[in-house]
């Protein structure tokens, strides 16, 4: 409250120093023929003068905060603009036209006006609406600025969001295709069963920790593949290959937890694996510190692909201002390229 007070305070005090300004700029500009010449004391017309000048400018600021609330610059820039043109016009005829033409018939002066005192006031409203112009564009850019910054917020929350969601996809369908495999493991091959519980639970534990960071270390989202690959090699056997072929020097680099596990779900999801027909997938090393995920392409055409995981993971990268994270077909391959990030 105190510091609004005080800002108000300074306002006034630059505000009237600048109308004196107007007036001495006036005044110096003003043939010499031409005189105050008032009944009314010279002390008294710069007194209203100074008021109603204060008064319109903090009329307009008024306005101006109240605007921001009802109708946004960022939201209703044309409506606002026409708004706003049309309060400044109306509040500086009430304002000063009002007091100006009430001034002079108190005076007994009609609307033959002393030339001195009108120059004086057509030409400070003119510098006033320019103040005035200068003060709302000012404002105009900050809330242009701050609403954009809002908006990229809004942005970063939902792609944070869409990106949660994405990482509890993992969960349902996965899950109930394990616990399937883990019943007939335990049935046929018990000791396997064991294995492949070990390896289901540590895939799931990694899954639950992942949730907490937005970036993980590549070498434990390699050892995190590893088990989920085994997972996958006991359902469908010798019909899945997948080849590691990465430098030292990355695995130390970070990369968004999940991000591989996505790529390898959609090519299990979308492709045909079979004795007749192995699917490949290969995870490499990239120029410029990249990694190259491809898979063979033996495209299930009963599945429909919308790209969505894709889609989500390229908005990821987008979000931690990281580019390079590209998608497609090349050849025969689908291939993935993900730029890793330093620590």
């Amino acid at each position: 409250m105190k510091n609004s007070i005080g800002k108000t305070v300074v306002r006034i005090i630059l505000v009237s120093l600048y109308a004196i300004l107007v007036m001495r700029l006036v005044g110096f500009v003003m043939p010499d023929t031409i005189e105050y010449a008032s009944e009314t004391p010279i002390e008294i017309f710069l007194f209203f003068y100074l008021l109603i000048f204060n008064l319109n400018t903090e009329g307009n600021l008024f306005f101006d905060r109240y605007l921001d609330k009802k109708y946004p610059w960022f939201y209703f820039p044309r409506k606002r603009i026409f708004i706003q043109l049309g309060i400044i016009i109306l509040w500086t005829l009430i304002s000063i036209g009002l007091p100006f033409v009430a001034w002079y018939y108190i005076n007994d002066q009609s609307f033959i006006f002393d030339k001195a005192p009108v120059i004086v006031f057509i030409a400070s409203i003119v510098f006033l609406l320019g103040f005035i112009g200068v003060s709302i564009a000012k404002n105009f850019f900050t809330e242009w600025n701050v609403s954009l910054l809002r908006a990229e917020h809004y942005k970063q929350e939902k792609l944070k969001a869409d990106y949660r969601v994405l990482q509890n996809q993992v969960n349902p369908h996965f899950l109930f295709n394990s616990l399937n495999v883990l019943i007939s493991e335990i049935k046929h091959n018990p000791t396997n069963a064991e294995d492949f519980t070990r390896k289901l639970s540590k895939v799931y534990r990694y899954v639950l920790q992942s949730k907490n960071h937005d970036l993980i270390s590549l070498k434990k989202e390699l050892e995190f593949i590893d088990s989920f690959i085994f997972l996958h090699k006991v359902r469908i056997g010798d019909a899945l290959e997948y080849v590691v072929n990465i430098s030292d020097e990355i695995v130390q680099m970070q990369i968004p937890p999940l991000t591989l596990q996505i790529l390898i779900e959609n090519a299990i999801k979308h492709n045909i694996a079979n004795e007749e027909n192995v699917l490949k997938i290969s995870i490499e090393s990239g120029s410029d510190n990249k990694l190259i995920v491809s898979n063979n392409l033996q495209i299930i055409d009963t599945v429909d692909s919308t790209y969505t995981g894709l889609s989500n993971l390229s908005k990821r990268f987008e979000l931690l201002k990281k580019d390079g994270f590209t998608y497609g077909k090349q050849e025969e391959k689908f291939v993935v390229t993900i730029p890793l990030i330093e620590e």
